[in-house]
């Protein structure tokens, strides 16, 4: 990839995550007073709830920011308040996390997703990198034995509410191996790293179409009904980059070339060819759209996978793709309400008339990492 192309991402990198994202998200999207982050968000404004998930996300995102973009003590301290907030209200009596919360703490709905305790997890992996605090590593290890529970459990259906059957799902197998990825390595956090790799690789995995299904039953076999089909590309990228970075940690070059490989045939498969973007969720048998919205989540995660794809490999086929990939996105997310992105969009890329939450995760997440990796390639 030329050089001028990555100091010019770097600087635009740069920009939005000093002088736009994370400012805006401390001033507007952070309980000074109680702690927590409030989410959703509005570019009006409007806030008044503090969901589960993005109580572990802000704290990744916030600790992650201080720790490696400038060290400025407000972003930590505004992350172990929100740390100390949900320690306090996020769980129920069997320990496990709540999907939502009043901006008081109250609860509104209980633990009815699993990705709350891992992305909690990684989010209190991240700010011990930071802050050194011992605290937030006994709490992850507290979190991490529940979550092991549930996730093996035969009636695991605790995902996401459209899923209401027990079930195997993709998101939480690369999920989790992230946040294992960051925390101290021990014989079982090992083990569950091994089992996270094998649900990936051997089970999700359709071997015909070289696509990741996200559904299975809980014995690792295939629905037969259209549920069973379903691949959704943007985790699909995510799963790519996590196992990216696995091989990485490894030194493992078999294990690098094969998620490289992944990631071309998910990015082909959930490509659109009329109106470009990645699609939200196609069908297996026949690759149709079978929700054809461009939100911009999946934008993101293939955005910091081909990067990713590229420092690790070189390939050029992944910096031409990003490449692509960055013009389309910047050209149809952006808000010029708040300057940050939009959160969804139409097929053609257009966003909805009415006003969406803004994104505490996957938009500052990608630019700190490619922020990170552009840095890395340049200083090579």
């Amino acid at each position: 990839m030329d050089r001028s192309l990555l100091a010019d991402h770097r600087a635009q990198y740069h920009a939005a995550l000093h002088q736009g994202c994370l400012p805006y998200w401390l001033t507007h999207g952070c309980d000074d007073e109680r702690g927590g982050f409030f989410a959703p968000l509005y570019a009006d404004g409007h806030r008044n709830q503090k969901s589960g998930w993005n109580q572990g996300r802000g704290l990744w995102v916030f600790s992650r920011y201080y720790r490696l973009h400038g060290g400025d003590a407000r972003y930590l301290a505004a992350a172990t308040r929100a740390r100390d907030f949900f320690l306090r209200h996020g769980f129920d009596e069997r320990g496990d996390g709540l999907s939502l919360l009043a901006a008081d703490g109250c609860r509104l709905a209980g633990p009815s997703s699993v990705y709350t305790d891992i992305y909690w997890i990684h989010g209190l992996a991240e700010h011990a990198l930071a802050s050194g605090d011992s605290d937030s590593l006994d709490a992850a290890g507290y979190s991490l034995q529940r979550v092991r529970q549930r996730i093996v459990a035969p009636e695991f259906q605790h995902s996401l509410a459209v899923y209401t059957r027990p079930h195997q799902v993709l998101a939480v197998w690369f999920l989790l191996l992230d946040a294992l990825l960051d925390l101290p390595p021990d014989v079982e956090s090992a083990a569950l790293v091994d089992l996270c790799c094998e649900r990936l690789l051997l089970n999700h995995l359709d071997i015909s179409s070289g696509l990741f299904v996200e559904l299975l039953a809980p014995d690792g076999t295939r629905f037969a009904d259209a549920q069973g089909r379903e691949v959704m590309p943007g985790h699909t990228a995510q799963a790519c980059r996590v196992l990216l970075r696995l091989a990485r940690q490894r030194g493992d070059d078999t294990l690098s070339a094969r998620a490289n490989g992944l990631l071309n045939s998910h990015l082909h498969a959930g490509w659109d060819p009329e109106y470009g973007g990645i699609f939200y969720l196609i069908d297996l048998a026949d690759g149709h759209p079978v929700d054809a919205d461009k939100n911009t989540w999946q934008q993101i995660e293939f955005l910091v996978a081909l990067l990713a794809a590229y420092e690790n490999t070189g390939a050029s086929w992944a910096a031409e793709w990003y490449k692509h990939l960055y013009k389309w996105a910047n050209e149809r997310h952006t808000d010029p309400l708040s300057g940050l992105w939009h959160t969804s969009a139409d097929r053609s890329g257009k966003p909805p008339a009415k006003p969406m939450p803004l994104d505490l995760y996957h938009y500052p997440r990608m630019l700190m990492l490619n922020l990170e990796c552009c840095e890395r390639l340049l200083a090579i």
